[in-house]
């Protein structure tokens, strides 16, 4: 093999470890752009299609998002000086990087939040920084660590559920601002923010609107009160705006993690100088950046050559050795990660695959084979007489019917045989009859017909009658109309949203991250803790909780509804400062606490015009406890919390407000009991027709645990919820196992000799798959393609069944390699020939 790009790539990765980095140039700490390509971008999320093997960075972008959503919202909702006790202190951030680590296994390796010089006001540090002053520079920053050789680790396997949290702004190399610093691409992005030249483009304004409620079943007013800040940029298709995320290049965090890592990083707006008489002067100001980090070699790379779906620059582009007769295919699931034999060799439009061989030639075979077996093999075949796609649908020829006339045949048999013997019955049709005698139909309810279905069948004509019921309850049922559906009818089975736990899978992490946070929280803040100089958090805040729902669905358009439900009087505000009233005394607790957030479309926007809002749902009439989808959640872990998962979290500090050095933080190391993914429920698709999203959803729940009143022992606290849209959700009608709960497997229109496979361009509707030749067949048409697509195999069938014109029995396969037999019948009708000129000499 010849040296590639790849090579020099891995040359640069072995040449930097931990030892040595402090001593390289930061020309060697970093790799080109090119080297990761078909990276998310805001502008550009409604218009493509994201394949699963970016969806890690598609969540990686959209977290980066939410979190620069969320301390932009809380840092400008909070700007009184009332409010600087209640803004997140230093627990809280480092519950939330932490938070985002521990929920993203698989997505997530670090996060971060990384404060400007001396725009970090800390209220937790108040006996010896004076009010209205700020620290150097603050940034706490998780990252998940291998801990196979923990004491606590007895089987010495690594189990991705212990962070590091430390402040990068502490210690040895902590100036991440200046240029000299070798691992900070993201500072550079954002930071620093002096000049308001920009700030007309660069800080958009965003305006939700909350409606707040302080008693059971009663909003404080009725009307929704809109709370305007200034927010991460806001671009359009087109424009010089900036975007809201930024990539670095990958690059290797020295002397911190010690690996490569590449970051998505979106900036935080604060108004600067916070706390002033002269509040004229204030302006928002790029104050800290949110990063999310993802190792470089858990990104996956495409090999294949520039095209459409893989466009320059790509330093790998071409790396992929597929033959002259096959097309290069990526492999479209995440986490082949940065390794050679990611994509698949699939034949030209106008070749076959041997017979020998079933499907595309796998890359990590190519690149394990030898020379003489890549120079001989992984080719495919060509196809011979290839016919022309007919340009419209064949036309019916009219023609006289015969006579209905009997026959004398007929007629001497019905003269002769009495009317109550049957006529002979041939072999094949006794036999066909003693088996159904044998085999007796029993209906398993009233009006059931009898239906024989045999093991080789791939289309399954009761499941395709099932599928065009659900379609057509989902199309008909729209938000002028729901009203008037019974409540039954605004629900489809639970086996209709199949595939949702992988395909959503992103979208549920982010409600578990916000799980996450609310148990770790919840289960080691005290209020009146103290760690000598410092102060410990104080109780959440309702703003705390309104302002994450929204970051949730702000940050990710598949999102369009977010909520975090307390458990009856489980949740429990601080007292107000200096407060004198014995009955705040202790705290006040709420009865009920319910913040929802939602994405509100005007009506004929397309889209656009989006209005987000939130409300407590303790102000409504009806207990959200009493609903079902609360009620099964708290059922099944109000008692038993022996599956939660241990995480384990190792914060170091800042020892002085200068950031001398790190020092373990008094609670050291830090645990928490929380939910997995797999923990959460993914409930049946639903149309909301309760006056704010008006969509049909699927909703996923999941809970978050914090201590008893004693604290002793866990103790149910609530429920975190993501409602997303059904419309994203891809469907598969694909043949699958009998085991498989999937309303529309079996509903391809398959023959025997053909494959089914999924096509990610297409959304939730009925035609998304394509149907591929089987081993030993081939495609017959020259229409540069090697499949039939499912959308026309579906129009073509509906045609049929409606008794219309159509090519439906036109799109399949025939056997491979029998166009080239043809010839071979010249030499049979000449072989005769032959023979008699070898008698004759």
């Amino acid at each position: 093999m010849e040296r590639d790009n790849f090579d020099l790539i891995i040359d640069k990765l072995s040449e930097v470890t931990a030892e040595n980095c402090r001593a390289k140039p930061k020309s060697e700490l970093t790799l080109p752009k090119e080297s990761v390509t078909q990276l998310p971008m805001y502008n550009k999320l409604l218009s493509s299609v994201i394949h699963q093997n970016r969806s890690t960075l598609l969540h990686l972008h959209n977290m980066a998002l939410n979190r620069a959503f969320f301390y932009s919202f809380i840092y400008q909702a909070q700007n009184m000086t009332v409010d600087f006790f209640n803004q997140p202190g230093f627990m809280y951030l480092y519950m939330s990087n932490a938070a985002d680590v521990t929920a993203g296994a698989g997505f997530v390796n670090g996060s971060g939040l990384y404060f400007d010089n001396n725009v970090y006001y800390p209220n937790w540090w108040t006996k010896i920084v004076d009010f209205n002053s700020t620290l150097p520079l603050y940034g706490p920053r998780a990252w998940r660590v291998d801990d196979y050789d923990e004491a606590t680790n007895w089987l010495r396997e690594p189990t991705n559920n212990t962070v590091d949290i430390h402040d990068y702004a502490a210690g040895r190399s902590s100036n991440y601002s200046s240029q000299a610093f070798k691992s900070a691409p993201w500072y550079s992005n954002w930071l620093p923010d002096i000049s308001g030249e920009t700030d007309s483009v660069d800080k958009y304004t965003y305006a939700p609107k909350i409606r707040r409620s302080n008693e059971t079943g009663r909003f404080v007013k009725e009307e929704f009160t809109s709370i305007p800040f200034f927010g991460p940029p806001q671009p359009g298709q087109t424009g010089s705006i900036r975007l809201p995320v930024l990539w670095t290049q990958p690059y290797f965090d020295c002397g911190r993690s010690n690996r490569w890592i590449i970051s998505a990083s979106s900036p935080v707006t604060e108004y600067m100088p916070r706390y002033s008489n002269w509040t004229h002067l204030r302006r928002p100001r790029f104050t800290a950046v949110a990063t999310q980090d993802i190792e470089f070699e858990r990104i996956d790379i495409n090999p294949c050559p520039v095209s459409e779906g893989n466009k320059d620059p790509n330093m790998f582009a071409g790396t992929a050795r597929c033959k002259k007769t096959t097309i290069c295919e990526t492999l479209g699931f995440e986490g082949w990660g940065f390794r050679r034999g990611g994509y698949q060799c699939a034949c030209q439009p106008g070749y076959y695959y041997p017979w020998w061989h079933d499907g595309p030639f796998l890359g990590e075979e190519i690149e394990q084979a030898t020379k003489e077996e890549y120079e001989n093999g992984f080719d495919c075949l060509p196809i011979y007489e290839l016919q022309v796609p007919p340009q419209k649908n064949p036309s019916f020829v009219d023609r006289k019917k015969r006579s209905t006339a009997i026959t004398l045949k007929e007629q001497f048999l019905e003269e002769v045989m009495p009317s109550s013997q049957s006529h002979r019955v041939k072999l094949v049709a006794k036999r066909s009859l003693a088996a159904l005698r044998k085999k007796r139909f029993v209906p398993r309810f009233k009006g059931e017909e009898p239906h024989m279905r045999y093991k080789r069948d791939l289309f399954d004509t009761d499941r395709y009658a099932r599928l065009n019921k659900i379609v057509d309850r989902k199309d008909t049922t729209t938000r002028s109309n729901c009203h008037t559906k019974h409540s039954y009818e605004r629900f489809l089975p639970g086996d209709a949203a199949y595939g949702v736990e992988a395909q959503f899978e992103a979208e549920g992490r982010t409600a578990l991250r916000l799980a996450h946070f609310l148990s770790n929280f919840l289960q080691n803040v005290d209020e009146y803790e103290q760690f000598g100089s410092m102060d410990g958090d104080r109780r959440l805040n309702e703003t705390h909780v309104f302002g994450e729902v929204i970051a949730n669905v702000m940050s990710n358009f598949k999102i369009v509804g977010s909520g975090a439900f307390f458990d009856r009087y489980s949740f429990r505000m601080s007292p107000p400062i200096n407060n004198t009233d014995p009955r705040f005394s202790n705290g006040i607790t709420r009865e009920y606490f319910g913040p929802y957030s939602w994405v509100e479309q005007k009506a004929g926007t397309a889209g656009l015009n989006l209005d987000f809002k939130a409300e407590d749902f303790a102000g409504h009439k009806t207990f959200y406890t009493d609903e079902p989808w609360f009620r099964n959640m708290k059922a099944r872990w109000q008692t038993n919390f022996v599956m939660l998962k241990k995480f384990t979290l190792k914060p170091m500090i800042r020892s002085d407000p200068a950031g001398t050095s790190l020092i373990r933080f008094e609670h050291y190391p830090l645990t928490f009991f929380a939910p997995k993914y797999e923990h959460g429920e993914w409930l049946r698709p639903e149309f909301k027709c309760d006056g704010r999203i008006m969509d049909w959803v699927v909703t996923y729940v999941v809970p978050f645990f914090g201590l008893d009143s004693l604290k002793s022992r866990l103790e149910f606290k609530g429920v975190v919820t993501v409602d997303v849209k059904l419309d994203y959700l891809q469907i598969t009608q694909c043949p699958g196992p009998f085991y498989q709960a999937n309303a529309f497997k079996n509903t391809a229109k398959l023959y025997s000799y053909s494959k089914s496979k999924k096509n990610p361009d297409k959304r939730y509707a009925i035609g998304n798959y394509k149907c591929e030749c089987r081993k030993g067949y081939e495609y017959i048409f020259n229409d540069n393609a090697w499949f039939y697509d499912g959308q026309t195999i579906e129009n073509e069938y509906q045609k049929m069944e409606a008794g219309l014109p159509n090519r439906f029995d036109t799109l399949k396969c025939r056997i491979a390699g029998a166009s080239a037999v043809v010839a071979n019948w010249i030499l049979i009708g000449l072989l005769p020939v032959a023979l008699a000129i070898l008698n004759r000499s």
